[in-house]
């Protein structure tokens, strides 16, 4: 930018210096066609200037417009990149989600399987037990009702020998008191 507006600068003083040494010298003379030729250099570069001024302005321009291209090209590849990372995450935490409520309706159903199992078989065990002491209580009461029995029987032939005693002991009586 310093060096344009130097070169700016320069062709602007010295057009106006060829300008003024033009208009005060005759065109005869060989030194103002040196003038001359200089004023004609000096507008010469004083065009060649403004021409590269405005090439330097449009190169400007376009190398702005490139940046800016080039910027919202980062920007929108970085934009992408944070939804495609997002969309991933967010696919891998419904998996995961996912995932983890298959482990626990399966972990229930097992459980719940467990469960099952162990009621029926212990239904199975007390139905088995049940039987068992039905069939030995039926055995037993058998048992039971022998000894009752027999006990009974004895008991039965005690009181009997006792009311024998009793009654010989009743009447020996009488027999000692009328001897």
């Amino acid at each position: 930018m310093n060096a344009i507006q130097t070169a700016m600068a320069i062709a602007l003083v010295a057009g106006t210096t060829s300008a003024m040494a033009a208009e005060t010298a005759p065109a005869v003379n060989p030194l103002a066609q040196v003038k001359a030729g200089a004023v004609n250099a000096a507008a010469a570069v004083k065009a060649n200037t403004v021409d590269a001024a405005k090439t330097a302005a449009v190169k400007t321009v376009e190398v702005k417009d490139a940046a800016v291209a080039k910027t919202i090209a980062a920007k929108d590849a970085i934009v992408a990149n944070t939804v495609a990372v997002k969309d991933a995450a967010v696919a891998k935490t419904v998996a995961a989600k996912d995932a983890t409520a298959a482990k626990t309706v399966a972990a229930k159903d097992a459980v719940v399987a467990q469960t099952v199992e162990a009621k029926d078989a212990a239904a199975a065990k007390v139905e088995e037990v049940k039987d068992a002491a039905a069939v030995k209580t039926e055995e037993m009461t058998a048992d039971a009702e022998k000894a009752c029995a027999e006990n009974c029987a004895e008991k039965n032939a005690e009181a009997v020998k006792a009311q024998t005693e009793e009654k010989k002991g009743f009447f020996s009586w009488f027999k000692k008191k009328a001897a």
